[in-house]
């Protein structure tokens, strides 16, 4: 897949992270406190975008966490809309992803258009996702670099953005050439990014523990092999009746899970399992689906990501199943542009509610009801 550089030949972004030096290389081990501050204020900050569009927006717009809009339901990083408004208001052709884990991937955007997670933040610091058109790139690099030297409101530390980028990366701001105080908050957001992560703390992950199932393959594993080793669990403790299942993960979502995990050519062959692969459940990879390739979204916590898909038109996790059943079909019809792994689902009506009722076990919970389900089983 062709690749384009955000700024010119040589990415600002790249050269810029040069200048990080061995600081950088030390936030990978262990994030600071003065790190989260930074992205938190960044995250958040409201002046990135062209105050002309009238429309303030922030990453945190668009990957809200929590209960961010009075009336709806809380967020992981994600959206309430099925795709984006930009600072212009004016509709993307993309839903918002959730950022957990994100950084695990070797692409970026649902379509693998960047080839790093900077890249991509740079884009969209000083493009139009925050109201700047082609032509006001330089425009855009001038008011970024003012926000940071003057007028960031830093409203969550009250900390100047020099003093942060001096703490936490040792560079001087004031020192760098206009467009690479732009890319080094495009750093450190990336370096932000890279602490969000999902805290694997749902029912499948007691159910997991409870009945040894491995709860992601080996290192360059076959997925066919995981899922093997998983229905060949399933076999040994189904026989000796020693299947547990932590409160609330019903009997309808057991059959859900192994739909889910099941490869072989039986019926509710879900193959879920051969793209959505635990833990994270993606396997962050490109999959043709007829309109574009797409790269495999994660499954936790979806029921604080809807609406689904890349283009957000599956509103419930039934329309999501439903899609993935028609793309089974046009890949059994060789439809030109759909991976043949579609080809490989073989599911009905019949197997959509328990799918549904497994991808709620997916679900993540505070460390104390983690607790309860870990000693609480059916």
């Amino acid at each position: 897949m062709k690749r384009r550089s955000v700024i010119g030949p040589a990415p600002l972004a790249m050269a810029t992270a040069l200048l990080f030096g061995a600081a950088a290389a030390a936030q990978e081990e262990e994030p600071s406190q003065a790190l989260q501050q930074l992205g938190t204020d960044l995250f958040a900050e409201l002046l990135f975008n062209n105050q002309g569009t009238g429309f303030a927006i922030a990453c945190s717009v668009c990957h809200a966490i929590g209960e961010s809009v009075p009336g709806k339901p809380e967020r992981y990083y994600a959206d309430h809309t099925p795709t984006s408004l930009t600072a212009n208001r004016e509709t993307t052709e993309r839903n918002a992803q959730t950022l957990a884990d994100a950084s695990r991937a070797e692409v970026f955007g649902w379509d693998g258009a960047y080839d790093s997670m900077e890249d991509m933040i740079l884009d969209k610091l000083v493009g139009k996702q925050y109201g700047w058109n082609d032509e006001d790139r330089d425009a855009a690099m001038d008011n970024a670099t003012y926000v940071l030297l003057n007028e960031g409101h830093n409203a969550i530390s009250g900390v100047p953005y020099l003093d942060q980028f001096q703490e936490v990366y040792g560079l001087d701001l004031e020192s760098l050439p206009r467009p690479e105080v732009a890319a080094a908050a495009a750093r450190a957001l990336a370096d932000y990014t890279a602490t969000l992560s999902y805290t694997m703390t749902a029912r499948w992950d007691a159910f997991a523990e409870q009945n040894r199932f491995r709860k992601q393959p080996n290192d360059d594993e076959d997925m066919l092999n995981y899922a093997a080793s998983i229905e060949s669990r399933i076999f040994n403790q189904e026989g000796r009746n020693l299947i547990r299942r932590p409160e609330g993960f019903t009997e309808a979502a057991y059959e859900g899970f192994k739909t889910f995990f099941r490869v072989f050519d039986v019926e509710s062959v879900g193959n879920c399992v051969r793209c959505h692969v635990p833990p994270t459940f993606t396997d962050y990879a490109l999959h043709g689906t007829g309109a574009g390739d797409f790269k495999t979204p994660p499954l936790r916590n979806l029921s604080r990501t809807d609406p689904y898909l890349h283009d957000g038109g599956a509103a419930t996790l039934e329309d999501a199943i439903r899609a993935h059943m028609a793309l089974a079909e046009a890949a059994d019809n060789e439809q030109e542009g759909v991976d043949p792994l579609f080809g490989e689902i073989n599911i009905s009506d019949t197997d959509i509610e328990p799918l549904v009722l497994f991808l709620q076990m997916l679900d993540e919970v505070g460390p104390d009801n983690f607790r309860h389900y870990l000693i609480n089983f059916e």
